[in-house]
Order: C-alpha cells, then sequence, then structure tokens
C-alpha cells in the first residue's frame, strides 16, 4: 500500500493526492518481480479549479541484479488511466503507456545510504496513428536507511514532455518514507501494540 499528496507553485497550490495498493511476488533469487496495483487519483485543475478523479490499473514485470555494491534494474510497465466522464469529454479514455525505466544503485559501503539514478520513458498506446514516446522522467536521489524496516529517500526529479504541443518540464523536489514489513496478527493484542514486524 502507498499514498503520496503534491504540491506545485512553490508549494502553494495543491496538485494531486493518491492511493494504491498492490501485489507482487519475486524470483530467481530476489532478482526479478512482476506484480500489479490499482490507485485511485484525484488531482485539482488550476485553469477550471475543478477536482477530478482517476483510477489507474498498473503491471509490472522487473529485473535488477546485483554487482557487489551496485544494482542495475530494468522494468517494464503497462499502466492504464480511467477518467471520470461526468467531469469533462476525453478525446481518449483511457490513456495507456507502455513504462520503460533504467535504474542503478549505489550502496556506499559502511554506511546505511544508497545513491540512485534512473532514467524513464513513457511510450503512448492509446494513439493507434501516434504511438510515439511523449515523455523523459529523470531522477536522482539518496537513500538512508534508518533500520531494516524504514528508510527516507532524499530526491530531485524531471519530468520533461516531448513530440506534444506546449510541452511541460516540470522539476520536482521530494522526499519518500517507506516501511516495509508485514504485521502478525495472531500476535496483536486488544488495546496493546503488539505488531510483530
Amino acid at each position: 500500500m502507498d499514498g503520496d499528496v503534491r504540491f506545485d507553485n512553490h508549494f502553494t497550490h495543491y496538485n494531486r493526492a493518491g492511493i494504491g495498493v498492490g501485489t507482487d511476488y519475486t524470483f530467481w533469487k530476489k532478482r526479478m518481480k512482476v506484480g500489479v496495483s490499482y490507485h485511485f487519483l484525484n488531482y485539482h485543475d488550476l485553469e477550471d479549479q475543478l477536482f477530478d478523479n482517476r483510477h489507474r490499473i498498473k503491471g509490472f514485470v522487473s529485473i535488477a541484479p546485483k554487482f557487489g555494491n551496485w544494482k542495475i534494474g530494468w522494468r517494464m510497465m503497462v499502466q492504464t488511466t480511467f477518467r471520470d466522464e461526468r467531469r469533462g469529454e476525453y478525446k481518449f479514455n483511457p490513456k495507456t503507456y507502455l513504462r520503460n525505466r533504467l535504474s542503478v544503485v549505489w550502496s556506499i559501503p559502511q554506511t546505511s545510504l544508497k545513491l540512485h539514478l534512473s532514467e524513464e520513458f513513457w511510450w503512448r498506446l492509446y494513439k493507434p496513428d501516434e504511438n510515439i514516446v511523449d515523455q523523459f522522467r529523470s531522477v536522482i536521489g539518496l537513500q538512508y536507511d534508518i533500520n531494516k524496516h524504514h528508510s527516507l529517500d532524499f530526491y530531485l526529479r524531471s519530468d520533461n514532455e516531448i513530440q506534444v504541443k506546449n510541452p511541460e518540464n516540470v522539476f520536482y523536489m521530494g522526499i519518500t518514507y517507506s516501511f516495509s514489513g508485514s504485521l502478525d496478527f495472531r500476535s496483536m493484542k486488544l488495546g496493546a501494540r503488539e505488531d510483530s514486524f
């Protein structure tokens, strides 16, 4: 399960919030992963001052072999987004993309820090006569592993549209908190915090 809230215009305008749930399966000595997820998204249109709800379904496969302190990853994802037709007419609904991302992670020796870089592109599939790449995303970040289950990631991100009318180029700064683990409900007692992670 994951969620995020985004602001733009120098943190003065609510842009988007989302919550998602998914499942995945890891195999081949934890090098490969397949998964699916669903995300509910709420956008705020600054021009029309309207809130727009969207539903997004994703399916992916990834591979990430390790070489010492380095990990090189590749992920291919199919993403389909459904918009609410009651809010307006959309020329294309749903919109489907094939997303490919290449990433490199360096675990800095004798520290709890990981430096990561990635480059991703969106290949448009919803417009049969114009199946083009129309967006790139570049990310650089530093992840700090607080302990086995908790981490913080400080990152810079650049989203750049290409081959479209009025392309947008957006720069982000962000912090992500991540938790990984599982709850053992058999060990929980009413009124007591006995979560087993």
